[in-house]
């Protein structure tokens, strides 16, 4: 896989709609291209990090339940200028209300974030960013699907496989 900017589409004749059904196949492609952030721990299994993680979020979402609030932005009054022709008709001036906003915001979420991270600390492992592997390292190792979690070097990279699914290359 090339990883390189995604091309840029013009055509006036084309809906943005089809230019954005158009584009996914590009963005899942050049998802591979981009770091994957997991936990890790070396020798654990994938579905041991996945197990504890789910453990985690549950333990998260006991300790900081869900709690929907609901910000009201006031909308804003515009008001339009006075526009006046040379025989001094004048007309506008009139004030333009804009609709309040309205944002809910669950207030635990980051809270629940950094309790599921202080417990996967807590049970030995470390969120890691592993860069994508290059084009080159992808081509000369086999293809494969992580299941046990290696030893890492400084040199470690990660090739995606599809849906959760990825090839750690420890270095």
């Amino acid at each position: 896989m090339i990883c390189q900017p995604a091309p840029t589409w013009h055509s006036g004749a084309m809906r943005p709609e089809s230019r954005t059904l158009l584009a996914l196949p590009l963005l899942a492609l050049l998802a591979g291209c981009l770091p994957y952030t997991l936990y890790h721990r070396s020798g654990v299994s994938v579905d041991d990090v996945r197990r504890d993680e789910v453990d985690c979020g549950r333990i998260a979402l006991a300790q900081a339940p869900v709690e929907m609030e609901l910000d009201i932005i006031p909308g804003r009054v515009i008001m339009q200028p006075v526009i006046c022709d040379a025989a001094g008709n004048c007309r506008g001036g009139r004030a333009r209300e804009l609709p309040d906003r309205h944002i809910r915001r669950d207030v635990n979420e980051e809270l629940r974030r950094l309790i599921a991270r202080q417990c996967m600390a807590e049970r030995g492992y470390q969120r890691l960013t592993l860069p994508a592997c290059s084009e080159q390292i992808s081509k000369a190792v086999e293809p494969a699907i992580t299941r046990v979690l290696p030893k890492l070097t400084p040199q470690a990279c990660v090739i995606r496989r599809g849906g959760e699914n990825y090839q750690i290359v420890p270095g």
